[in-house]
């Protein structure tokens, strides 16, 4: 199943987007961990079985 639609939540990346903008004076120091608390992983329409 072939798609142009990004396989993340929305809200969750505009969660992680304001969490950046609130630490922006950090910026450089924001961890993949730390946005991986608002963005949890990919949402495939299979549930992730391909």
């Amino acid at each position: 199943m072939a798609t142009n639609i990004p396989p993340h939540n929305l809200s969750e990346v505009v969660d992680a987007l304001a969490y950046v903008i609130d630490h922006f004076d950090k910026v450089d120091e924001i961890t993949v961990e730390e946005l991986m608390r608002f963005i949890k992983g990919p949402d495939f329409p299979t549930g992730g079985i391909l």
